[in-house]
């Protein structure tokens, strides 16, 4: 006969189960959510709701991200979110962004490799010291919304993933920068590695940068991506000019040059001299009103004054 201790340890699993099925979402419940928090975060007019989505995305996010079959879930309604992934399909990287107040952005990533392991990228944009020669991991990342990746390897075949990124640093500057992921060999992801020439006749190797890092004004547009029909990054060479913005002095901003980075024997080489075609003025529609005097302005023949 059932003794009342073992009843009540079966009566008590039981409800613990069926709480738990209950309690669980499944993915498509949680990706739902998430695209009304992503919504709300990224498009709300008052900053506390902004917050609070934030909030709510981010801890069921981790959740969504840490559950069983999520690496081969797609999340395709989660439009405010970058999801990057190189062809060989061995990761998946999240960032977003949320405007917490004016000039104050927050940034947040995910990085989950097919092997089943997730890592969480903290952002410590502001602290960072030796931005352009320090290797950095997931607890101290330069916390960035990325819009573009590309795959490459060192001289040693050693894989790495360039990281093209935005961060929205202050009411008076943003940044882009090119970081490079790579994966030790336990599979852990790092931050930066020695494949950026500082300059055009390069030779040491102590010559050469972890990432590419470009602060520039805040109202300004600047160009930082590969251009795959000249086989190069583009970079848009930035000039000191006085700002625009009220409170602030002096600014980078472009200046109409380019500088580009051409991949050379494992390496990205600065190239100062990018070949652009200059036009004597603006392009235009070919003129109706040019030598043909007696033509209106929608190019048909004007009536003779003297016609009776």
């Amino acid at each position: 006969m059932m003794g009342y201790r073992t009843y009540l340890v079966i009566f008590y699993f039981f409800i613990f189960q069926t709480t738990s099925a209950v309690s669980q979402k499944s993915l498509a419940e949680m990706e739902s959510e998430l695209a009304f928090h992503a919504d709300v975060m990224s498009n709300a007019t008052i900053s506390k709701h902004r917050v609070t989505a934030m909030i709510e995305f981010n801890a069921l996010f981790e959740k969504a991200i840490q559950s069983k079959n999520s690496y081969d879930y797609s999340f395709d309604s989660l439009k405010w979110i970058s999801k990057k992934m190189p062809a060989d399909q061995s990761f998946k990287i999240y960032t977003w962004e949320v405007q917490a107040n004016t000039g104050d952005y927050r940034y947040f990533g995910w990085i989950q490799t097919k092997s089943g392991q997730a890592f969480q990228l903290i952002n410590d944009f502001k602290n960072a010291e030796g931005l352009a020669v320090e290797e950095y991991t997931c607890e101290n990342w330069l916390g960035s919304f990325y819009y573009n990746l590309m795959e490459g390897a060192t001289t040693s075949g050693q894989k790495y993933y360039l990281l093209f990124g935005l961060n929205r640093y202050s009411l008076y500057d943003n940044v882009k920068l090119i970081d490079v992921l790579f994966f030790s060999k336990e599979g852990k992801p790092y931050f930066g590695l020695p494949i950026f020439s500082k300059s055009e006749t390069t030779a040491e190797q102590s010559q050469y940068l972890n990432r590419l890092v470009y602060k520039y004004a805040s109202d300004a547009h600047m160009t930082l991506n590969y251009n795959p029909g000249m086989e190069m990054i583009m970079v848009d060479n930035l000039v000191r000019r006085m700002s625009r913005i009220p409170g602030q002095v002096e600014t980078m901003v472009p200046d109409g040059s380019y500088v580009g980075y051409q991949l050379r024997n494992g390496y990205w080489a600065r190239v100062d001299k990018i070949a652009t075609e200059v036009m004597d003025e603006a392009p235009r529609p070919k003129p109706i009103l040019d030598q043909r005097k007696n033509t209106t302005i929608n190019g048909a023949q004007k009536k003779s004054k003297n016609k009776k």
